[in-house]
């Protein structure tokens, strides 16, 4: 079964998830497609400034802070020849899995490219919205990890909304991508605990424990034919948007003595 991977070039959590799949399946992997935007890409109406201040509120002082580090540290050490390069393309060339790059994965230029591959299965994890031509490439469909337990929770920063709205249980969905908002049947859904204290970043990371392993198996599923997938239905969905700096900021409130270890 032919895989083709798209996603952006996060060095947060998104990179390390890619890794894991390559390892495992590079000789399945038709090639990874870097696709310009990041975790950052957001609607033109929105202030990217009073999103950040958001994330900052959202993620804790501490948090904040290592993830703006770890991303400079990634850029310096791809620009400086002396220092080892930790991009997703220095690391597939080492499991013989192609890399392009593109504007845009909806693109006439970039789907001509990607049916001349002729992947049967397609892992997303960019940030674009992802248009039926694109979608209607792959035979077996489209993949998407989701940081939470579909059908409740659909759209952006998830943990976010676990934590905000006090719920006790959380998890990874991995499903099809639909022409929907999160809205295709679910190949495989990990669950676990919401533990008292959690804090975003720890929920984070919960989610990515379990991410690469899950999509794993959803890629077993497929390719053993195995259709016995979980509904997602959209009456019993719940949707998110971007928190907003109101609602940032009432979930710190809440947690503000926690500010600093977060």
């Amino acid at each position: 079964m032919k895989i083709h991977i798209i996603t952006m070039e996060d060095p947060i959590y998104t990179l390390d998830f890619i890794k894991e799949i390559v390892r495992d399946r590079a000789p399945d992997i038709t090639g990874i497609t870097i696709a310009k935007g990041n975790r950052f890409k957001i609607g033109s109406k929105r202030s990217k400034s009073a999103y950040t201040l958001s994330l900052l509120l959202i993620t804790g002082l501490r948090s904040f802070s290592g993830y703006a580090l770890k991303t400079i540290c990634y850029r310096l050490r791809k620009k400086i020849p002396l220092l080892p390069d930790p991009s997703l393309a220095t690391f597939a060339r080492e499991y013989d899995v192609p890399v392009d790059y593109t504007d845009n994965p909806n693109s006439k230029a970039y789907l001509d490219k990607l049916r001349d591959l002729g992947p049967d299965v397609i892992i997303n994890q960019s940030q674009f919205i992802i248009k039926k031509d694109l979608l209607s490439i792959a035979p077996k469909g489209m993949l998407n990890r989701h940081n939470a337990l579909l059908p409740k929770n659909r759209g952006r920063l998830t943990p976010f909304w676990v934590l905000y709205k006090g719920e006790k249980e959380s998890g990874v969905s991995i499903h099809f991508v639909e022409e929907g908002i999160d809205s295709g049947p679910i190949v495989v859904q990990k669950r676990f605990a919401v533990e008292a204290g959690e804090s975003f970043g720890s929920l984070v990371r919960k989610n990515y424990a379990h991410a690469s392993q899950a999509m794993l198996e959803a890629l077993d599923k497929l390719k053993k034919g195995d259709t016995d997938y979980l509904p997602n239905p959209d009456e019993e969905a719940t949707y998110n948007t971007i928190p907003t700096l109101g609602q940032a900021w009432d979930y710190r409130r809440r947690r503000f003595w926690r500010w600093f270890v977060e």
